[in-house]
């Protein structure tokens, strides 16, 4: 159906829209009444680890996309170091995604992500905390209750024994912080920290 700016006029213009115009109506405190925010915070949670560790363990055509997530002033601590912006960031990342890759390609170390915790932070931020295992394997995988990515396989389904397959384990925290545009996060700040197994 096709509106002119006539029409949108015209349904601005009606009694149903122009009855709260001076009831000092506040359309974001009613948008804040609707949703859940906790639900909205672990949701958000989910997107990151999903979209985070699918670029990290894709393909290198992907993993260039991971540099949008960060602004000039993120930082990412990992190691006893400090890496400031997002090119300085991704460098480093893809040093650490390197190391994971080895010299076999079609079979790597792979994220596989057990937990995943959020909180508030600060004035509209979320604090992401996400644990698991590294296995080899050659594509990320979810393993914790309640979270399905559509096109990757089931955890439930498939016969890996983490405790038997894991060679290391992983913690990482993000802090997540609006942007401009709404519904646009950037990760502010990030930790990661390594496990090698002793097995």
């Amino acid at each position: 159906m096709w509106f002119s700016w006539h029409n949108l006029l015209q349904l601005l213009q009606h009694p149903f829209i122009t009855k709260y115009e001076h009831a000092g109506v506040d359309l974001a405190a009613f948008v804040r009444s609707v949703f859940d925010p906790t639900q909205r915070m672990k949701d958000l949670a989910d997107m990151l680890a999903i979209h985070y560790y699918l670029l990290f363990d894709g393909t290198d055509e992907l993993w260039k996309h991971a540099k949008t997530l960060y602004r000039e002033d993120s930082t990412l601590r990992f190691s006893g170091k400090q890496f400031i912006g997002p090119n300085d960031i991704f460098g480093s990342l893809s040093d650490i995604r390197s190391t994971l890759a080895g010299d076999w390609p079609p079979e790597r170390l792979i994220h596989v992500v057990e937990k995943v915790q959020c909180r508030a932070h600060g004035q509209g931020g979320v604090a992401i905390r996400v644990s698991g295992s590294f296995i080899t394997g050659n594509q990320f995988l979810i393993c914790g209750d309640g979270v399905q990515v559509e096109g990757l396989p089931n955890f439930k389904d498939l016969s890996i024994d983490i405790p038997s397959e894991r060679m290391g384990t992983f913690q990482e925290q993000f802090i997540m912080e609006p942007g401009n545009a709404i519904g646009r996060y950037f990760i502010a700040k990030q930790e990661l920290y390594i496990i090698q197994s002793n097995d």
